[in-house]
Parts: C-alpha cells; sequence; structure tokens
C-alpha cells in the first residue's frame, strides 16, 4: 500500500467526519473489523453493528459542539500490497475554533474493494471523558 493511498484516505476519513456522517465514515472500515482501547476490544463480523458504533461517535462528537478534525500521519509502515500500518495526531477543534482534544491512533489498514479501509484502530490516547469532564461516557 503505497503512502499516497494512505494520504487519500485519511483526507476522506477526515472529511467523513468533519461531515459527522457515520455512515461515510463506516464505508471507509472493512467488514470485519474491531477497534481496541486500553480497556476493551470490539470486533465487528458484520457490517450493521460496526455502522451503528461510527453513527453514535458521530452524534456524540456532535453533542461536543465539534467543529472540525484535522490529522497528521506521524509514522507510515507499508506491509506488503495491501497492508500497512499508520499513526496519526489528530487535533478535533469546537465550532469555535477551540480544541477539544488531540491524540494520536493507530491504524491497520488492508485494501477492500475501492481501496484502503480500517481493519483494526488502536485508540491508545482518545478520552471521551476528557471532552465530557460532567459526562460517564
Amino acid at each position: 500500500m503505497s503512502r499516497e493511498e494512505v494520504r487519500s484516505f485519511f483526507e476522506a476519513y477526515q472529511d467523513a467526519f468533519n461531515a459527522l456522517d457515520g455512515d461515510a465514515v463506516a464505508e471507509l472500515w472493512h467488514v470485519p473489523s474491531g477497534i481496541t482501547d486500553s480497556r476493551s476490544t470490539t470486533w465487528w463480523a458484520d457490517d450493521a453493528p460496526m455502522r451503528t458504533n461510527h453513527r453514535a461517535l458521530c452524534d456524540i462528537y456532535r453533542g461536543l459542539n465539534y467543529g472540525r478534525a484535522d490529522h497528521q500521519i506521524t509514522s507510515f509502515l507499508p506491509l506488503g500490497a495491501d497492508h500497512a500500518f499508520v499513526d496519526v495526531w489528530w487535533t478535533l477543534r469546537r465550532k469555535d475554533g477551540s480544541i477539544l482534544q488531540q491524540f494520536g491512533t493507530g491504524y491497520q489498514l488492508i485494501r477492500g474493494p475501492h481501496g484502503p479501509q480500517v481493519l483494526l484502530c488502536t485508540a491508545y490516547e482518545e478520552d471521551y471523558k476528557e471532552m465530557t469532564p460532567h459526562a460517564a461516557v
């Protein structure tokens, strides 16, 4: 998988989140796929629960006055023609431009029928409680 493919993928991924379009985000995930963080690992064998998760995440962001995300690829490791591991630094801003959160996330990408897709996301820094100290997210 080339650096250019990965760069284009994350531009589309960022745009899907900036539109708060959970279905557009889900289209960029492979089936099956999963997400892991320090608390748990979720593996989606089917499209419907994965899609529901991304819609819910967009709803959380919407409720936090999310304005936009910007990303920077901090490391890229091609793993043959159809895979790559990518570490991304995200900056999430509220509609007023203030920082909602900054964090790193790792992605194992796999080539799907229409290009790269997320196979596994390692959310090693994003903290919903930091974004919503008043909520029990």
